[in-house]
């Protein structure tokens, strides 16, 4: 959720309005587009601004987190109805990449707006909107960040470069001259944000065609080009990220902001190295998105009988433009490049659902009636944790998401255990989570190098899903582990837990020696359920003890759950699962 502070009186006029929406009022409208008011009324002030805070329900759509956004929503219940203009004429203003920015920070787009009459409030309305975006969609700048500039400034071709850190330049908020290192170091951005470029020798700069800085993205303007004031009336404003379709987005939805607030706005073209496949991209992007919608679908999914007629009118509504489909009872639905939310047509019946006002559509009563239960395997898994818990040991759950030391090095696995099986996120947020975990036994081990100031011993045990790659095949298993970290602890101690669990669970198990990345030579065994190998068990090597600063033995089982298709469970048992 995002909170953004917007004046009363400002969000009426962009509505239109002829006199400002009471509290009640404004909280009514823009529930239309997943928010509500915040706090009480503030003001007005000396301007005639009555501040008032209002809370974004969503994080998906980072083109409400603004008043013009806002209004632009809502508006389309009032009086504007479908798709917003997109398509503007050209600047003349035109950018190249420099082919390093791949491997840095490779996207940038930008457009103009000329004639906004800017004032205290509205500057801190764009501020805002920037800190926002960069902040939460941006993530915190790693995958967009934007920048204003006074265009007036600005001579064409502007260059997206690289340089040294001993290249100077002044930046915001600084009279001097200093070298990037020293901005990195000194500068308030440049300490907050300077660890997004902080393993790259050369850094990203933006420079006009007669060498003059616009900034150095994503930490900071320049002292001149990169300050906007109540006299600006044209600006150039840019995004630069690591992912195109999140720049496209924030372009998109800034160039909307720049209309809604009555500016020029104006296209440029950005020519990209043949490096990256892209050519010239024209930006903010001039074409909507579409999707085909069943109008069948729509109703049996929302419990609805609306015509197709009604089904366009509602989507208008939401700032769309709906078009006859191919087929009959199809739907061809145009929406705005900032709506990155919209992936299948269930997301445009949740607006048609909006549109039609959900407290208006009558419930409908289920044509099945189930009663609600724990799957069996479910069951199963909560009857390991019993047994486990009942043999004195603690219970921890850790994250599915993990990293590749803690599943590779650390666990004397190579690259190759990577490559071959492990599952890589394409996009993670951080390093710390770009795996899927393929066993529990790294976590739990990782677990007990992180609590070593804790005396021991420890008895810990995890249930959960794990999940491999075989081939182009992902496999999603559930497993049980279980690690004994103390002076006393040997292959015994793990084998008591290990028969204690089978023979509570009916289950006939054999164990035969083995070697295994996790154990000691001539200390570790295969568990063979029904003659498969359902896991392994024993001491832990010294080697990964000394990976996570363990000074104590750790014995330690894992065993596959979903190899073990029959549980003889007990007489006794029997009746709680």
């Amino acid at each position: 959720m995002v909170t953004i502070d917007i004046s009363i009186e400002d969000f009426s006029r962009l509505l239109g309005l002829d006199k400002p929406l009471t509290p009640e009022e404004l909280d009514k409208w823009v529930s239309f587009a997943k928010a509500e008011v915040d706090s009480e009324p503030e003001g007005p002030d000396e301007n005639g601004h009555t501040k008032i805070s209002i809370d974004i329900k969503t994080a998906s759509r980072p083109d409400l987190w603004s008043a013009e956004g806002l209004a632009r929503e809502v508006r389309g219940l009032i009086d504007m109805q479908g798709l917003p203009n997109i398509k503007f004429p050209a600047s003349g203003y035109e950018i190249t990449v420099n082919p390093e920015l791949k491997e840095i920070r490779p996207y940038i787009a930008a457009v103009v707006a000329r004639n906004l009459k800017l004032n205290n409030f509205l500057i801190k309305q764009l501020i805002q909107v920037q800190d926002k975006v960069d902040f939460s969609f941006g993530r915190k700048r790693k995958r967009t960040s934007i920048g204003i500039y006074n265009l007036h400034m600005i001579q064409s071709p502007i260059k997206y470069d690289l340089v040294p850190r001993s290249f100077k330049f002044v930046p915001l908020g600084f009279e001097e001259e200093m070298p990037i290192s020293e901005i990195m170091k000194v500068h308030p951005k440049g300490q907050e944000y300077g660890h997004i470029l902080a393993s790259f020798e050369k850094v990203p700069i933006l420079l006009d065609a007669n060498g003059k800085v616009l900034s150095m993205p994503p930490i900071i303007n320049s002292n001149d080009v990169g300050r906007v004031t109540e006299e600006t009336t044209d600006v150039l404003i840019e995004v630069t990220g690591t992912n195109k379709e999140a720049v496209d987005v924030v372009i998109s939805l800034l160039a909307q902001n720049m209309q809604d607030r009555g500016a020029t706005v104006e296209t440029v073209l950005v020519h990209y190295p043949n490096a990256y496949g892209l050519g010239d991209v024209i930006y903010p992007p001039q074409e909507p998105h579409s999707l085909e919608v069943p109008v069948k679908e729509v109703n049996k999914y929302l419990g609805t009988k609306f015509t197709e007629k009604r089904m366009m009118s509602l989507l208008r509504k939401r700032r769309h433009d709906v078009l006859p489909g191919k087929q009959k009872g199809i739907m061809m639905v145009q929406y705005g490049p900032w709506r990155q939310d919209i992936m299948h047509w269930v997301d445009l019946s949740e607006e048609i659902a909006i549109a039609a006002d959900y407290n208006k559509i009558g419930p409908s009563t289920a044509n099945l009636f189930t009663v609600g239960g724990l799957d069996i395997s479910t069951q199963k898994e909560n009857m390991i944790r019993e047994i486990l818990v009942g043999c004195g040991l603690q219970e921890v759950i850790n994250y599915n998401l993990t990293d590749s030391k803690t599943i590779s090095n650390n666990v004397l696995r190579d690259s190759k255990f990577l490559e071959e099986h492990a599952i890589h996120l394409i996009n993670p947020v951080t390093s710390t989570y770009e795996y899927l975990r393929p066993d529990l036994l790294p976590g739990l081990i990782r677990f007990v190098g992180r609590n070593s100031e804790v005396q021991f011993p420890h008895h810990i045990f995890e249930t959960g899903e794990v999940a491999v790659r075989e081939g182009t095949d992902v496999i999603t298993l559930t497993k049980a582990a279980v690690v004994l970290a103390g002076s006393d602890e040997t292959f015994e101690t793990s084998h008591r837990i290990l028969d204690a669990l089978f023979r509570l669970t009916g289950i006939d198990y054999s164990l035969n020696e083995t070697e295994n990345n996790y154990f000691i030579d001539g200390r570790s065994a295969e568990i063979i359920v029904e003659g498969k190998q359902v896991g392994h068990i024993g001491e832990i090597k010294v080697e990964i003890l000394e990976n996570h600063d363990i000074k104590v033995p750790i014995s330690a089982f894992e065993i596959d759950l979903t190899k073990i298709k029959k549980y003889g469970i007990p007489e006794y048992r029997a009746n709680a699962y």
